[in-house]
């Protein structure tokens, strides 16, 4: 009889951490009787250290205020969409439902909060949209690379003709000057050449930080006179990606170059890698890859616009690196973001699905 009481504890309990929505139940006087597993990974505390505690300590003052109005008005309440800040400086994006729990007499003794997740909708929603705008612009990038490639050659052969003139000074002039733009405009091209498809049934799990470390040594010994201090944080738990290795080693290299150049002379960039608990890539887990720099930080304007083919704010940019970095990770099923802030710093958000 014990057993099979034990068994249907289990069951309930495992089934209560199954649910996709966090789950927090609180005593008539706000102190937290229990909690789920989404609840536990939404506000980054244990059940253990939860229990017996007030509401208060944990859970943003929004949440108790929707399940005050709950106890009040006797039931099921919808709150508003929320983005509190929890103890830790993480910022969440959540909505809460708060039910009246009611005892066996009839009295209330409680109540249930439901906290839905709106971050890992929103951040899947904002996935799908990357891939789909990824894969149209690729294609149109990719027909006009080739079709621009045999008149480029074509002028650039007519300009070596010409610059073979010697007698006309302005002609050899205008010669080299063609030849240079148009051998400016191959290499660009070339650099286009790195969306050709990869064939993904080639894919091979890839470690993440293999790759990091690798693109850190180098970049380290390039900083031309800059102090840039490069911090690695990493899980080392973390398993491997499933991808193309040298396609991920050039998206993360544009992304962390683009960190480096960004501090005029003294600062930091720092990799975090950790795993992502909160929502799936598509049912499937995933990870997280931080690049978070102390540069001059990027404008709203050019935020807008900063995975943009051709866009650059650096004098001698191509405007290709971000833009190629969005592409490849859209390819492999991740996803990436941005946020700045103008003379602190930038941080790019990196997710890629985990090798099953």
């Amino acid at each position: 009889m014990k057993g099979t009481t034990k068994t249907r504890e289990n069951f309930f309990q495992n089934l209560f951490d199954a649910l996709p929505d966090g789950i927090i139940v609180l005593d008539e006087s706000f102190s937290i009787l229990t909690m789920n597993y989404t609840a536990e990974m939404v506000f980054k505390i244990s059940r253990g250290k939860a229990q017996g505690r007030p509401s208060s300590e944990i859970l943003p003052e929004e949440i108790e205020d929707v399940a005050g109005k709950a106890l009040r008005e006797e039931r099921t309440i919808f709150g508003d969409e929320i983005n509190p800040v929890l103890k830790g400086g993480e910022r969440i994006s959540i909505q809460t439902v708060a039910s009246p729990l009611f005892s066996d007499k009839g009295g209330i003794s409680g109540v249930i909060l439901q906290i839905k997740d709106l971050a890992g909708a929103k951040f899947l929603s904002e996935k799908n949209l990357q891939q789909n705008s990824a894969s149209t612009l690729e294609e149109l990038i990719l027909g006009l690379a080739h079709e621009l490639k045999n008149p480029l050659s074509g002028i650039k052969g007519a300009a070596q003709i010409l610059f073979e003139e010697k007698k006309n000074e302005a002609a050899v002039k205008c010669a080299g000057i063609i030849i240079k733009e148009a051998d400016r405009l191959c290499a660009l091209l070339d650099k286009l050449k790195q969306l050709e498809p990869f064939a993904k049934e080639v894919f091979e799990p890839v470690n993440i930080h293999e790759i990091l470390s690798e693109i850190l040594f180098l970049e380290s010994r390039s900083s031309r006179g800059k102090e840039i201090k490069f911090v690695e944080n990493y899980d080392l738990a973390l398993p491997p990606v499933m991808g193309d290795r040298n396609s991920l080693k050039q998206a993360f290299l544009n992304l962390i170059k683009n960190s480096h150049e960004s501090i005029p002379q003294k600062g930091t960039v720092q990799i975090s890698t950790r795993w992502i608990t909160d929502y799936k890539l598509r049912g499937e887990n995933a990870i997280s890859v931080y690049i978070k720099d102390s540069g001059v930080g990027i404008s709203k304007e050019a935020l807008e616009r900063i995975f943009s083919p051709f866009y650059t704010t650096k004098k001698e940019g191509s405007g290709l690196g971000l833009f190629l970095a969005y592409q490849i990770i859209a390819k492999h099923g991740g996803a990436i973001f941005v946020e700045s802030e103008l003379e602190k710093g930038t941080v790019f958000k990196v997710y890629l699905p985990v090798y099953k």
